[in-house]
């Protein structure tokens, strides 16, 4: 049987993998970079539990093993992110789930990968409303606003999203190099 839950907040029924980076990053010659990718740490915010960190540790490590689709809507996003592997569901769900209380109570879990858009979404959290609706292999999620600008973010999010479910945390390594977060 499916729940369906009517929320407010701005997760894009994501595996948030898309702003998590799992660990520190030191320099070495040829441009190449070293990555704490057993412990994560760069995985830990402000008061993310162990529950949290392991479920985006399970997200990232096993991201080939997820199935992702967008589409952008006038004035949101549909999502749908599943995995044929149940460890896996169970913690794209419980992430999205707790990413929607944590908007909802605008918590920023502030971790040290996380990506500015998701930071501008904390901003604007009073004016997304978000549908989840769990499915066989996942959650389906609808989230719009009236303010342009947050659909744009919610838009951009997803995209940032995807990318990581497609390719795991190398969109982050990117992102921090060209911030220069990761020298």
């Amino acid at each position: 049987m499916l729940r369906y839950f009517l929320l407010f907040s701005v997760l894009s029924g994501s595996i948030y993998a898309m702003t998590h980076h799992g660990g520190m990053m030191s320099h070495h010659s040829g441009n190449h970079t070293e990555h704490d990718e057993v412990n994560m740490p760069g995985l830990n915010g402000i008061d993310t539990t162990k529950q949290e960190v392991g479920d985006l540790k399970n997200i990232f490590k096993n991201h080939q093993k997820i199935k992702r689709s967008v589409v952008n809507i006038e004035n949101g996003i549909k999502t749908s992110t599943e995995s044929l592997d149940p460890r896996i569901k169970q913690s794209v769900v419980n992430h999205v789930v707790l990413m929607v209380q944590r908007l909802q109570n605008n918590k920023n879990p502030k971790v040290l990968i996380q990506s500015p858009t998701l930071d501008k979404l904390f901003d604007y959290f009073n004016e997304i409303k978000t549908e989840i609706k769990l499915s066989e292999n996942g959650v389906d999620v609808i989230q719009t606003s009236s303010n342009p600008i947050v659909v744009k973010l919610l838009q951009q999010h997803a995209s940032e999203v995807s990318d990581m479910a497609a390719r795991g945390m190398e969109p982050i390594h990117e992102r921090m190099m060209r911030s220069g977060k990761g020298h």
